[in-house]
């Protein structure tokens, strides 16, 4: 189960690197934020619409809907907007023919509309757009270029307000702010400013990538066009640019089928104009010269039928001409949509205009598809195919038109005939006449026909107004959308934190090492008789120091254990104390060795045995010679009281280890083990027996059986947390009764994890704590705080 307070303590100790972690990401934010520059965004909202005037005035519908707004239509307009033709048109208008560059402390800044100089190029070299070339002015009047050919400068001096000549173009530089120029100039000694003289297409390419089309609201038919740049003016600029160029080039695109109709219309004005004068002379020449006042009586009926037959020849005639002039438009590839309004009540109207919108549409459909397809690939050569094929049907489609018009003409022709044949048994002169009238009437019909349908598509000119508005211009925005300082920030300071935690949690993970008394409870049944603070000085060997500094935290530490030892047996007469560990270096000796001075300090008589004869220790710590000791006690070479030495303090004596035997399992179960620890009780209240670690050799483990206090030693951030199976196996398998635990090398700074002086089972347990500042004892060092910690971490003083 999750162990709070472990995983606490894991990031107490790690708070450095948690530190760290943090002030590295905010660092890191900073320089991104610092060395990025920032990107500009600009939008600008039109809404689409077309209203025909003329409709209103003439109450008729000219085209059918060749105006109205359709989806398909609205996305056209959209793909329209994004396109090179727009583009194209919108760079022209802005002022990037030359772009001006200064240097900042880390990044380039564009000088758009801001530049403190300016130039004219002329005739330039196609080869040498987009190359920098240096400006230095050197005052009011004088000033320097530099650019770079194939590798080697070039230094050009100029005069300012004069045309200097370079080798790729004619440069007139004019300076409007000088001040301006000279502090840059003094902050950047070299290549303060620079500028490029751009090719328009160029420029239009670089801006189809960073345009952004889309339909904002299909029911209100807007448009949103977004532009992104790293110069906040040129953003709003390119957008209002787009925005005007889209409505100019719209406007001109729907005028121009009437504009058309129109020029059909006189050039035919002009051919029956001749026709109309033609017939109306000769007809005043034979009235003058036959003085004919009033034949129309005479052939009035024959005339009337004949005046018929002639007004529907020449609607027809109309229809002929107009079906000739769609399929000419055909044959070359043209626009035909603008002829569709003189088609208005033929029979093949309805059929034409329907080839027409399809072809329209997937005209439409392929440009859309070249967006994101080449002209040879599959889906576009697919539309082609379909584009030509409805272009035959349509052709055939106008020849059929054509063929039944000329046929319902022929009719009509045949008929008209008739007519005149009958008309020509009339007198000669009459008949004559009325000839001639007919031929006027014919003429003046069709001439007024024409005047009408141009008087019709002039009004319609007149009265086509867009209603694409632009209802939300672009403005310069004050704030750049990239890079986003919240996010980014929060990002760094997100990543540090899941760093940190993912430290900590790999920590706690992999942590296989005792922290805390806290986890030595989890685990075992065992009483934590105390918790034995680390010693902060350097020892070089266990040693005894509670004698150095009585009043010391872990002299304290000792004197607890030694009082909670009375809970575990306090039965009269000696007592055995068995002390052991797993493995070497938790601390068993030296525990060993200042327990037994603390007790001795109690006015108890204490001996110390070293009984860890493959690896003695306790000669080192009383620093004295280890001739003689339990080996030779034990094979009987010496007697004990031979062996007592006695140490600095009174009423403790110790017996060292001896020279390393081959046997030493065999000398502790020996018969002369028990007569040796009988020697000693009765002569010494406490007998502390060192024995070896059991979680190596299993020679201490008949000692700890027999002693009166068996104890255990872990050391903190040391012992590993399976040491404690041993404690449990101690227990259960080999029935030791009373063993406790002693923890050694605690922390006193993580003093809120854990204390010395454990309660048991029993219920027993003082808990004195240490770092308190009740006066009790002195601390041995104070122990450092957290900014001590990164003082000494950096290497700074206090």
């Amino acid at each position: 189960e999750l162990d709070f307070k472990l995983l606490l303590l894991i990031a107490q100790r790690n708070f450095i690197w948690i530190f760290l972690f943090i002030l590295l990401s905010m660092i890191g934010a900073y320089l991104y934020l610092r060395y990025t520059a920032p990107i500009y965004e600009s939008s600008a909202v039109i809404k689409l619409g077309v209203e025909n005037n003329a409709n209103k005035v003439l109450n008729f519908n000219s085209g059918g809907n060749l105006y109205d707004q359709s989806g398909s239509q609205i996305l056209g307009e959209i793909e329209l907007i994004r396109s090179n033709v727009i583009i194209d048109q919108a760079v022209k208008d802005l002022p990037l023919k030359v772009s001006y560059f200064s240097k900042g402390t880390v990044l380039i800044n564009e000088l758009y509309k801001s530049s403190p100089f300016s130039v004219e190029v002329e005739s330039v070299d196609s080869l040498w757009l987009g190359i920098p070339i240096y400006v230095k002015v050197e005052d009011d009047q004088n000033y320097s270029l530099t650019y770079q050919i194939g590798g080697a400068k070039k230094l050009v001096k100029g005069i300012v307000n004069q045309t200097v000549a370079l080798p790729f173009a004619r440069i007139k530089l004019t300076v409007t702010n000088l001040a301006s120029i000279q502090e840059q100039q003094a902050q950047f000694n070299q290549d303060a400013y620079y500028f490029t003289i751009n090719d328009p297409a160029s420029v239009a390419n670089s801006f189809t990538s960073r345009i952004m089309v889309a339909l904002l609201n299909p029911e209100a038919q807007t448009i949103l066009i977004k532009f992104k740049d790293k110069n906040s003016a040129k953003s709003a600029d390119v957008v209002n640019a787009i925005a005007n160029r889209f409505l100019t080039y719209d406007f001109r695109k729907r005028a121009e089928g009437a504009e058309k109709v129109l020029d059909f219309i006189n050039s035919q004005l002009s051919s029956v104009s001749d026709s109309l004068k033609s017939s109306e002379d000769k007809l005043e020449d034979f009235k003058k010269s036959n003085k004919i006042l009033n034949p129309e009586l005479v052939a009035n009926s024959v005339l009337t039928k004949i005046n018929e037959l002639e007004n529907q020849k020449i609607i027809l005639d109309l229809e002929v001409s107009v079906l000739e002039k769609l399929k000419s438009k055909i044959e070359s590839n043209n626009e035909v949509n603008e002829l569709l309004p003189l088609l208005a009540g033929s029979y093949s109207d309805g059929l034409i205009n329907g080839l027409i919108t399809t072809i329209q549409t997937s005209e439409s459909e392929r440009d859309q598809q070249l967006l994101v397809s080449t002209p040879n690939s599959e889906p576009v050569k697919a539309i082609d195919i379909k584009i030509e094929r409805y272009r035959r049907l349509l052709s055939e489609s106008i020849n059929s038109a054509v063929r039944n018009v000329l046929d319902k003409r022929t009719t009509l022709e045949r008929n008209i005939a008739n007519s005149e044949s009958n008309f020509n048994r009339l007198p000669s002169k009459e008949a004559e006449y009325a000839r001639l009238q007919r031929v006027f009437t014919i003429n003046e019909k069709f001439y007024s026909l024409l005047l009408e349908k141009k008087a019709e598509f002039s009004i319609t000119r007149a009265g086509i107004t867009t209603n694409n508005v632009i209802i939300s211009s672009a403005v310069p925005p004050s704030v750049p959308i990239s890079p986003n300082r919240t996010l980014i920030l929060g990002s760094f300071i997100f990543m540090s934190m899941f760093i940190s935690f993912s430290l900590v949690i790999v920590k706690y993970l992999f942590h296989t090492r005792l922290s805390t008394a806290d986890e030595i409870a989890q685990y075992t049944e065992a009483t934590i008789l105390g918790v034995i603070p680390r010693y902060r000085k350097e020892i070089p060997v266990s040693q005894l120091i509670v004698d150095k500094n009585p009043k010391s935290v872990i002299s304290e530490a000792f004197r607890s254990v030694r009082t909670n030892m009375n809970f575990l047996n306090n039965a009269p007469g000696a007592k055995v104390m068995a002390i052991s560990s797993t493995i070497s270096g938790e601390g068993k000796t030296f525990v060993a060795i200042n327990l037994a001075g603390i007790i001795a300090f109690s006015g108890k008589r204490v001996v110390l045995i070293d009984l860890d004869m493959r690896k003695p220790k306790i000669h080192i710590g009383f620093n004295v010679e280890n001739t003689r000791g339990i080996s030779t006690i034990l094979i009987q070479k010496d007697k004990p009281e031979d062996c007592i030495c006695h140490s600095n303090l009174d009423r403790l004596d110790f017996i060292t280890a001896g020279p390393i035997p081959p046997n030493p399992s065999e000398l502790i179960i020996s018969k002369r083990m028990e007569e040796l620890l009988a020697y000693l009780r009765a002569n010494y209240d406490v007998i502390i027996v060192d024995t070896p670690p059991v979680g190596i050799v299993t020679d201490g483990i008949p000692i700890i059986q027999m002693a009166d206090y068996p104890l255990y030693i872990l050391r903190a951030n040391f012992s590993k947390r399976y040491f404690i199976e041993n404690i449990n196996k101690l227990i259960d398998d080999t029935h030791v009764k009373r063993l406790s635990i002693i923890f050694n090398g605690f922390e006193s700074s993580n003093s809120g994890y854990g204390g010395y002086g454990y309660g048991n089972k029993y219920g027993y347990g003082y808990a004195y704590g240490y770092g308190y500042g009740y006066g009790y004892y002195e601390e041995d060092r104070k122990a450092p705080g957290r900014f001590e910690k990164l003082r000494t971490f950096f290497g700074l003083g206090k």
